[in-house]
């Protein structure tokens, strides 16, 4: 027989895509591993009737002849299947493979690979649903809409791709109930949910890695507590750590379970997961260590990622350089002209090299309403200046400009002035999230 199957553990994109996978192979039968997410398997408590799946025990891996891989390509995730997977590397099972994953050492190849760098699986087999024209149902758009919105952040990770806010408009199309989606997208926080949360608010260890604040926190139970993964999500959301890591250390069962979270495309939390065993992407991953130590893990963790730390935009990366100055003792009517001339907003004023003020389309329409054009802009310009270093982060700037109310920053090192930053080069930037910050073009300084 077809068999579709994915990591264990499945989470919704993982069992949306085997349900989008077996509209394109309506004769494969779809398994689960051992286990599956406390969020689906409320989902499957109603809707199991509906979408019906052998569990993994109930499969004879002797008698299939083509797997459908979905979410997921490394062995190491498809615990309970090596024997499938012996006969995968024999050549006596054929594998086609539908993933959105990095790669990574232990990755199998098919004889058909659909992997690319999107969102959600799901987004992927839509795609191949759509250019087969065939149409889903009611419960099936749901339920891929769910598989979409769980993996991309309801569309607001930085993975989340066009593609992702494409099939997701097709799936409304098809009558997705967004109010089934809310449901199980917003679920209540159970008593052990609520216990663990606030064991981690306040008891969060922040380090500085490559600039970048990242969380860790350890907490201890005898036994496992689902939903473990959306408590972490909250304490980071809360909390407003760039990333978290949750250390969760269950004596009960002697196993470590950890749980990454990222808000920044600077951290990937599935790639340094990977080194420890885990998986995942870089908003959402996690690991399970078997007789693990805490401490030792916690020190693993920084480990790799200092290894190869992140690198957050600075100011230097986004900055416009040269930048045009004028002369304190200019006067207001000829700034005005040049504002104009060179299209900027404003501009620092420097005398002998240093910034001592700053000027504006505004400060010279102030100017002519009160017929002072002859004066210099000493006369109307504003101070003190604020500046920053080249090397602070976007994030500083953008905290300074609110703070202060200011437009722009001269960009200052040892008192010399190497470019400015304005809110349209910082609005640019945040417009822009899923592009390299060496590759973008600079705006016209």
């Amino acid at each position: 027989m077809d068999l579709i199957i994915t990591h264990e553990n499945a989470d919704f994109d993982a069992f949306a895509s085997t349900i989008a996978a077996q509209k394109l192979y309506p004769e494969a039968k779809v398994s689960l591993g051992r286990r599956v997410s406390a969020p689906l398997r409320d989902f499957l408590a109603l809707h199991k009737d509906r979408f019906s799946q052998l569990w993994q025990s109930d499969v004879d891996q002797e008698a299939v002849s083509r797997v459908i891989l979905v979410d997921v390509r490394r062995a190491s995730r498809l615990k309970g299947w090596e024997r499938l997977l012996e006969r995968i590397e024999s050549g006596q099972v054929a594998l086609h493979i539908y993933d959105h994953h990095a790669s990574a050492q232990d990755d199998l190849s098919g004889e058909f690979e659909d992997v690319e760098p999107v969102g959600s699986a799901t987004t992927l087999l839509i795609e191949h649903i759509q250019r087969r024209e065939l149409t889903l149902d009611v419960m099936e758009a749901t339920l891929l809409a769910l598989g979409i919105y769980t993996d991309t952040g309801a569309l607001t990770y930085a993975s989340t791709t066009p593609r992702d806010a494409t099939a997701v408009a097709w799936l409304l199309g098809q009558g997705a109930s967004l109010k089934m989606v809310n449901r199980y997208l917003r679920i209540a926080l159970s008593s052990e949910q609520r216990e663990i949360l606030g064991q981690m608010l306040g008891a969060v260890d922040v380090y500085d890695i490559g600039g970048v604040d990242v969380g860790f926190v350890e907490v201890t139970m005898d036994k496992t507590v689902n939903g473990l993964a959306a408590v972490t999500t909250q304490v980071m959301e809360l909390e407003g750590h760039a990333a978290l890591f949750a250390i969760c250390n269950i004596t009960r069962k002697r196993r470590v379970q950890l749980i990454g979270r990222s808000r920044v495309s600077c951290v990937d939390v599935g790639a340094v997961l990977k080194e420890l065993g885990g998986g995942g992407h870089g908003g959402a991953a996690a690991a399970t260590i078997k007789g693990g130590d805490p401490e030792a893990l916690r020190a693993q963790l920084l480990s790799v990622l200092n290894a190869s730390p992140p690198r957050p935009r600075v100011v230097m990366d986004i900055m416009s350089s040269p930048v045009h100055t004028i002369d304190p003792r200019t006067p207001l009517e000829e700034v005005g002209q040049e504002l104009l001339q060179w299209r900027h907003t404003g501009v620092p004023v420097v005398k002998e090299g240093q910034v001592v003020g700053m000027i504006s389309r505004r400060d010279i329409e102030s100017a002519r309403k009160g017929e002072r054009l002859h004066l210099p802009v000493s006369s109307c310009m504003s101070r003190p200046v604020h500046t920053i270093a080249p090397d602070e982060t976007l994030d500083d700037a953008m905290a300074l400009m609110v703070k202060k109310d200011i437009g722009r920053l001269p960009v200052v090192r040892d008192g010399h002035l190497l470019g400015i930053l304005s809110r349209s080069d910082v609005l640019r930037v945040l417009y822009r999230q899923n592009r390299d910050p060496n590759q973008e073009a600079k705006d016209t300084p």
